[in-house]
């Protein structure tokens, strides 16, 4: 039966999911809140051994950056992975977002049960929602321009490029999309946007206003970026180690701004 529950590490997500399980009544552990952050949750023990013991284990999305710590940007001494799983019970359920190859290996050898809540496709399309709104609240602010009117570019048409080409769109933005299946370029024009070929982007990338990337690879690169607009914007909204060559775009001038983990910072 379990009884204890454990919220390790994360953005503000985790902090909001944590009150809502002491409001429901659980014997909750916390750990990770303990910088720049007033938790507000009453009788809440904050010791790692308890929480690394309790029955249920949530950690963030992801669970790491690196490979080596738990994603804790809240924790004075945020947890390691090796700590991590040295002290976990045995007989304890983890669930985390994004688990790496490398600590469900780990988990698995260990016969520990674990669940990466980001395979479910409702969740996933749900925390590109956050992430969408976080990337326009960006261009809106850091641009002395009106995104009506402007010509934005979203690299990428997965689950938070079409979101958010349709949000932009919504707004009145001239959307353009760049994918590589044939078969999303007809889906972007059905849906009124203007399809980008991969192919393209060398000779059209110097068009755009603001340009969202979506795509968890090295996709702007020195080559595209010195054609990109000196006052245009870029938005990198992919995860560690991002899509954009950030020392070229330091060197020839473009703003870029890295935007991690936008649905904690939306949602709270």
């Amino acid at each position: 039966m379990f009884e204890t529950v454990a919220v390790i590490g994360g953005d503000l997500r985790q902090l909001t999911l944590a009150k809502l399980l002491r409001e429901e009544g659980y014997n909750l552990f916390l750990y990770g809140f303990d910088k720049d952050i007033k938790t507000d949750i009453p009788e809440t023990e904050t010791n790692p051994d308890y929480a690394l013991a309790a029955d249920i284990v949530i950690l963030p999305i992801p669970v790491t950056f690196d490979g080596v710590y738990i994603n804790s940007p809240y924790a004075a001494n945020p947890l390691s992975i090796e700590e991590f799983l040295d002290g976990i019970n045995p007989s304890a359920i983890i669930f985390g977002g994004q688990i790496k190859p490398e600590l469900a290996n780990a988990l698995e050898n260990k016969g520990i049960a674990y669940r990466d809540y980001l395979k479910r496709e409702e969740l996933s399309i749900r925390n590109a929602i956050p992430t969408a709104e976080g990337a326009i609240e960006i261009a809106i602010s850091e641009t002395p321009i009106t995104l009506h009117g402007s010509k934005c570019l979203v690299l990428g048409y997965g689950k938070i490029g079409k979101i958010l080409s349709k949000m932009l769109f919504g707004l009145g933005a001239q959307t353009f999309v760049e994918a590589r299946k044939y078969a999303d370029l007809a889906m972007i024009e059905g849906h009124g946007y203007e399809p980008l070929a991969l192919c393209e982007l060398k000779s059209r990338i110097g068009e755009f206003d603001v340009i969202f990337n979506t795509v968890p690879a090295m996709i702007l690169g020195s080559n595209l970026l010195k054609k990109v607009k000196k006052d245009a914007l870029i938005i990198d909204l992919a995860s560690k180690p991002g899509g954009v060559d950030f020392k070229t775009a330091k060197e020839v001038g473009v703003k870029v701004i890295w935007a991690l983990s936008l649905p904690g910072k939306m949602i709270c």
